[in-house]
């Protein structure tokens, strides 16, 4: 269970998670359309894919750097269990 204290980092986590899946539809969608085009249009969207790619490369920097805060939060605030019948 998460420590309320943790649960801002959490939700950054889950937002930037789903950035990432967005900047993938995307590019997954301009590079099947691209592979339809001609050569000159095709360099063109190709220049895109990059900048989506490079976007997406930024998110996933910072995803990883919730991920090490959240490691962090709980860490500093571990969780109190109880085991059952005691």
């Amino acid at each position: 269970m998460l420590q309320p204290g943790c649960e801002p980092i959490m939700q950054t986590i889950q937002s930037l998670a789903q950035q990432i899946q967005e900047f993938d539809y995307r590019i997954d969608t301009l590079e099947a359309e691209a592979m339809q085009l001609d050569p000159l249009p095709y360099i063109g969207s190709q220049r895109e894919v990059d900048r989506l790619v490079g976007v997406k490369h930024t998110l996933q920097d910072k995803w990883n750097s919730a991920m090490s805060e959240l490691a962090i939060c709980r860490s500093a605030h571990p969780a109190h269990h109880v085991l059952p019948g005691r």
